[in-house]
């Protein structure tokens, strides 16, 4: 499909001056002179790209934008400035600008521009097709995944659900498996009650038989009434054990009971208690492995394991990363300070660079740091974790900064000039005029950084956002 630009300019001239040189580049051009106008076009016809002036009568092109962000509509944004207003054309990107250009608009420079910007647009586009498959497809209970291996987990959770048998559900620490079990609960004839779960790791034996038994009034000192325990809770619903591999033998002995007999006994009581609660339970561990090493038993392992769920670490499904990342984006982005709907294209090549070793936990804390940390409607590489996106060494910014000229052989000094000016910009518009922040950003010492400001007549100053009384 054709490219797609909508031009919006007060001045018609300016609207064909710029159509002269994007459509022999194959982009397909209209034109708008009201940002009224714009909006119509943009109802009727798909479009992947507005180039929009900042000051028009009616509607400026900082509404326009904002009218296109609360929408969600999958377009790019260019604002055109006039000298004067960058500072105030680099303050909107935080509102979801791609990008800006300086009037007059230099033919190779804006070239460059749109298809950086259609680039970047691309990953949004797909991005906005998975937000769609969350509510689709893509979806199972409190799960998302397009992948493969969890597919079939998901075929598995539904064939199981129904039977009520016993699942030992294992996967590394984060891969979700409270989520299993609780799906599992959920197309079970159990749903109805209660869904009871407890970490059998953070507790010692007499804390943990407590919490899973509960106890008699006078059992032990500070036992000053009745507690009803994880099972009695359970009853007629589900009871999920995590870490079912760090109990301890004498824990295995008394569970395994329970799982033979069917009855407990409280803490300090001497009655039997029948229970009726289907036992899920899970562990990071290899249980197979504990079975021959003598620290697990294997008549309790061999109860649990009625049936297996393998979890499949994130690392070998990066496929659901932007899945993912947009699934938690819709879960904590309303609800930040300023309220985020997208991720920035380099954001994400971070996430998907990234091992995960805390798998989908760490993925949902990253946003959720992510979609505390940004400024604006976007997330940017800078707003995760340094630990998820590592920034950049001195060496890689002078690949990057220093030797554009070499990478661009055929852009002029003048142009080199101007595109390190805009990137050095950019940055501090990202990061409020911080200084500090800006250099870690682009692997320059501070000095360095300080020096390309006075370079470009820079004012740091000029960046920070206004506070609002």
């Amino acid at each position: 499909m054709k490219r797609r630009i909508l031009v919006v300019d007060d001045q018609k001239l300016s609207c064909d001056h710029l159509r002269t040189i994007l459509e022999p580049e194959g982009y397909e051009v209209e034109t708008a002179t009201r940002g009224a106008e714009a909006l119509e076009l943009l109802r009727d016809k798909t479009f992947h790209l507005v180039i929009t002036d900042l000051k028009m009568p009616d509607m400026d092109g900082f509404e326009l934008l904002l009218t296109l962000r609360r929408k969600r509509e999958p377009v790019g944004v260019i604002v055109i400035t006039a000298h004067g207003e960058t500072s105030e054309a680099l303050r909107i990107m935080k509102e979801g600008a791609d990008d800006f250009l300086n009037k007059p608009c230099d033919a190779d420079h804006l070239r460059m521009v749109v298809a950086r910007t259609l680039e970047r647009r691309r990953l949004v586009d797909e991005l906005s097709h998975l937000r769609n498959q969350l509510r689709g497809s893509y979806s199972f209970h409190t799960m998302v995944s397009q992948s493969a291996k969890m597919r079939k987990v998901f075929d598995l959770i539904q064939h199981v659900g129904p039977v009520g048998s016993m699942v030992l559900i294992h996967g590394e620490t984060g891969t979700g498996k409270e989520l299993v079990a609780q799906a599992l609960h959920a197309v079970s004839s159990r749903r109805e009650g209660p869904f009871v779960a407890l970490n059998c790791a953070v507790l010692n034996d007499s804390l943990l038989e407590s919490e899973l038994f509960g106890h008699e009034r006078g059992a032990f000192t500070g036992a000053e009434k009745r507690k009803i325990g994880r099972f009695e809770k359970a009853q007629g619903g589900t009871l999920f054990l995590d870490e079912i591999g760090d109990i301890s033998p004498a824990m295995q002995v008394k569970l395994l009971r329970v799982l033979q007999t069917g009855a407990i006994e409280r803490v300090g009581g001497a009655e039997p208690i029948r229970v009726d609660a289907r036992i899920l339970a899970a562990t990071h561990r290899n249980l197979e492995e504990e079975v021959k090493a003598g620290r697990f038993r294997a008549d309790l392992y061999y109860r649990l394991k009625v049936v297996r769920i393998e979890l499949p670490p994130l690392r070998e499904r990066k496929e659901d990363i932007p899945l993912l990342a947009m699934h938690f984006v819709e879960k904590h982005g309303p609800t930040a300070p300023a309220p985020v709907v997208e991720i920035r294209s380099e954001a994400m090549q971070a996430l998907l660079r990234h091992q995960w070793p805390g798998n989908v936990r760490e993925l949902e804390n990253a946003i959720m740091a992510a979609t505390a940390l940004a400024e604006g409607a976007v997330i940017h590489r800078e707003d995760l974790p340094e630990t998820v996106a590592p920034r950049p060494s001195d060496r890689h910014a002078g690949a990057s900064l220093i030797n554009i000229d070499r990478r661009l052989p055929e852009l002029t000094e003048e142009l080199i000039g101007r595109v390190e000016r805009e990137y050095f910009q950019r940055v501090l518009s990202e990061v409020n005029g911080n200084v500090a922040r800006c250099a870690r950003h682009s692997g320059l010492s501070r000095r360095s950084v300080t020096q390309k400001l006075q370079k470009y007549e820079l004012d740091r100053q000029d960046f920070k956002k206004p506070r609002i009384e």
